[in-house]
């Protein structure tokens, strides 16, 4: 990234606008000898027309002219295409904080006060013509980051997309072999390899197709009346079969929640599979996981406690991010990627939430939480 120091403001287009000949003439004398190219106008008015022509890389602008004044020409100019980034410099005698504070609320970077002091003018210019090369390559450099992280998606989705259906044929022609034909020690081995192996990496695409989506949708909204206790209700039946083979109990703990909610239902669903996923995952057996919802001051809380062995402290930051693990291991041989919870995270921020851990200080376990406003997702009439 460029230096301030590095940046020449040598031959930047500069517009004079201020109804007083003498003044335009010498700040030309002064502009030209900085080797910077002038243009003149006598209005407001004209100065649009002047930019229409040629647009200016700064603009020093008189505030009191005949015609619209100079605030009224700052606003004009900066809703002109092209023209938002533009600096502008008011020349005024109005040096007051009201009429200093009018001309930034109307888009203006900076004043320079009459009479001119010509090394004061120009080291203000020149620092404000920088500032816009900076913030010119950062905003390239951002659409270049954001178009490379386009493309990383569009290449994960489709490897994702184009690993899934041989991964799934893999796992199926497993199961095929240990159904149809009897198998020796060995090749039993062997199978369940393939079927654990192929199931993890089966895993990790759908995780992996679930972040490409996920990032697609950040600019879309797919948002409709969610009904909530529908939700949670028909994902904690589902869970209890699992939890079932570890005899572990899931149980709700409803103190309240809303009835409907402006939700993607889909990913609703997925950043509550993955929290309930987890706490069975990694609590003990013969254990007991509790959901709770309540609603405190306009806050929908879920909030799910298991009683495993909770998270390191040093080891909380890695919670949240991609491919992030922590040294717990789950107590059934079940696999994680490390892409659950950024799922999580994405999930609840595309939803205008947040979601997050902490060690439970009743017991041993650790608490997961989800926090959405009810009234930014409220249901409209």
């Amino acid at each position: 990234m460029k230096l301030p120091e590095e940046i020449n403001t040598e031959g930047s287009r500069i517009l004079v606008v201020d109804d007083d000949g003498m003044i335009r003439m010498l700040l030309r004398r002064l502009l030209e000898r900085s080797g910077f190219v002038v243009d003149e106008a006598d209005s407001g008015e004209n100065a649009i027309k002047c930019i229409e022509a040629h647009e200016p890389d700064l603009i020093l602008l008189d505030v009191i002219m005949n015609g619209i004044d100079g605030f009224v020409t700052c606003r004009k100019i900066k809703k002109m295409p092209g023209l938002k980034h533009v600096p502008i410099i008011f020349v005024t005698a109005r040096s007051d904080t009201c009429s200093i504070v009018e001309g930034l609320d109307a888009g203006g970077c900076d004043y320079v006060a009459k009479p001119i002091n010509r090394y004061e003018a120009l080291a203000r210019m020149r620092n404000h013509l920088k500032i816009r090369e900076l913030m010119s390559f950062q905003r390239q450099r951002i659409n270049g980051l954001k178009k490379g992280n386009l493309a990383k998606d569009r290449i994960i989705g489709v490897a994702s997309h184009d690993l899934r259906n041989p991964l799934a044929s893999i796992r199926g022609l497993s199961d095929f072999l240990i159904e149809s034909s009897p198998l020796n020690h060995e090749q039993q081995e062997i199978v369940n390899t393939i079927q654990s192996t192929s199931a993890s990496m089966l895993h990790l695409v759908d995780e992996l197709l679930d972040l490409s989506v996920i990032d697609r949708k950040k600019e879309q909204s797919n948002a409709e009346p969610c009904q909530v206790r529908e939700v949670i209700s028909s994902l904690l039946n589902i869970y209890q079969f699992t939890a079932n083979k570890k005899s572990i109990k899931l149980a709700l703990d409803d103190r309240g929640m809303p009835e409907l909610l402006m939700l993607d239902k889909s990913q609703f669903r997925r950043l509550l599979d993955n929290l309930l996923s987890n706490a069975v995952k990694y609590s003990p057996f013969c254990s007991f996981i509790r959901v709770m919802t309540e609603q405190v001051n306009g806050i929908f809380k879920i909030v799910i406690e298991d009683e495993g062995p909770g998270i390191p402290e040093d080891e909380m930051h890695k919670l949240f991010t991609h491919f992030g693990k922590t040294s717990v291991q789950p107590t059934g041989n079940e696999t994680s990627t490390g892409l659950g919870l950024a799922i999580c995270r994405e999930i609840a921020g595309w939803h205008r939430g947040k979601v997050y851990a902490e060690n439970r200080e009743d017991r041993v376990g650790a608490r997961f939480t989800i926090e959405l406003d009810t009234q930014v997702l409220a249901v409209c009439p």
